[in-house]
């Protein structure tokens, strides 16, 4: 627990804190070179900058031993038995009992002052009705809202039954994430309701809390960057040259826009004279949205670049003409900032947190959901005007350079943990 205190003001020396994170972080750094996440480790190493903290991280990792020991923190991997697969199937209450003794387990290893969450949607937050420790969760994505957006408008479930393009095991995980992301929904709910301390950087997570838990406390704290973003001295620059390229970096989930992407460049093909072509980073194939919008990438010159390094994505980001996030639902993506922190142009989706991280005609330009021809006509527009990409570039980095700031995430993060043990030692 805390190694002392000094009664005039409470002043903390050590404060003992223990993360459950959804990646490794520094434990194993290569885990992270793909898009999301890879911020955690970088977060970590500003805390490891702060004396005053001493930190301890758990993880799903795939490694039998308990507790390890690495430039000064302490590292938990937890695995669970492989047994555990078929009973989250058939026996979700014995999985969450295994799960939850597993963290106990290590809260009383490491006897923090405060426990932090990474991610309301995740098993962790089951600790939050077993345990005494004040509990932070660092709001990420929300499903209760991605739910309601799961599926882009015109598909279903019936679609990974009668459509091409998908392997076994995603047609199964398909037919059953409707079901499941009604679960998670509500399991989601109940620990946001069991849990008194939220952490985000967004109004709509913001406002989420206070719909679901209006009697929790929140505390805004922005999120640091992977290293290469800040520290690399590439950054965007005027490309003069005629060709067009778009750069979007996604996920799998059917929400993130992959048939928005093939769509808008239909029309681009279609309506313009655009030399132009669309990079997707994060994915390896697109094969289920062309069999199910009939729409081949290779026709409409989307090209799937597959999974980069962050230094790859660097690169990537500084020879585009501008980045796209076509997300029908998001919190706070951190590949939207990282191409923002580079002083890349930017057009997103005005949808959940995005519109506190981008001003629409001052640091990039949002657009509807679902709007492939505003999409099209925005790509258009910025491909001409020059003078609008320079100035939604200039303002964009001086922004993201602001927010991201490790001092001054360092600072606010200290603050928060000092008055949560604060308000819990009275």
């Amino acid at each position: 627990m805390l190694a002392f205190i000094i009664p005039t003001n409470i002043i903390f020396l050590i404060m003992r804190i223990l993360w459950f994170s959804v990646t490794p972080s520094l434990f194993n750094p290569h885990s992270n070179a793909h898009n999301g996440g890879g911020w955690i480790a970088s977060l970590e190493q500003i805390v490891r900058t702060v004396p005053d903290i001493q930190l301890g991280i758990a993880f799903e990792f795939s490694d039998l031993g308990f507790r390890y020991e690495k430039d000064g923190v302490a590292y938990y991997p937890i695995q669970y038995r492989k047994e555990a697969v078929l009973q989250k199937l058939l026996k979700r209450d014995v999985v969450d009992a295994e799960k939850t003794s597993v963290y106990l387990k290590i809260i009383k290893d490491f006897k923090p002052d405060l426990i932090q969450i990474f991610g309301s949607e995740n098993d962790f937050g089951l600790i939050c009705e077993r345990t005494d420790i004040p509990v932070i969760i660092h709001m990420q994505g929300c499903i209760p809202p991605y739910h309601n957006a799961l599926f882009p408008v015109g598909m279903n479930s019936w679609d990974f039954l009668f459509s091409g393009g998908l392997t076994l095991r995603w047609r199964l995980i398909g037919l059953r994430s409707e079901s499941g992301f009604r679960r998670r929904a509500e399991k989601e709910i109940h620990t946001i309701q069991s849990c008194r301390y939220f952490m985000g950087r967004t109004e709509w997570d913001r406002n989420l809390i206070e719909l679901f838990h209006p009697d929790a406390t929140y505390f805004h704290c922005e999120e640091a960057l992977r290293d290469s973003f800040l520290n690399k001295g590439k950054v965007w620059q005027l490309n003069t040259s005629s060709k067009v390229t778009i750069v979007s970096v996604i996920s799998n989930p059917w929400y993130k826009g992959q048939d928005l992407i093939l769509k808008t460049a239909q029309l681009l093909k279609r309506f313009t004279q655009l030399d132009f072509e669309w990079r997707v980073y994060g994915i390896q194939n697109i094969r289920f949205y062309e069999s199910k919008y009939k729409i081949k990438a290779k026709e409409v010159n989307v090209r799937i670049m597959g999974t980069a390094s962050k230094d790859e994505l660097v690169d990537a980001l500084c020879d585009a003409t501008c980045y796209v996030h076509p997300s029908y639902i998001d919190n706070s993506p951190n590949s939207l900032c990282e191409a923002q922190l580079l002083g890349v142009p930017v057009l997103a989706t005005h949808v959940g947190g995005i519109s506190s991280l981008v001003v629409d005609g001052e640091t990039g330009l949002l657009f509807p959901a679902n709007a492939p021809y505003t999409l099209a006509s925005l790509i258009k527009k910025l491909s001409r005007d020059k003078s609008l990409c320079e100035r939604l570039s200039k303002n964009a980095r001086e922004q993201a350079l602001f927010r991201h700031n490790p001092e001054a995430i360092r600072s606010s993060l200290v603050s928060i943990y000092e008055e949560i043990i604060k308000d819990n030692r009275k």
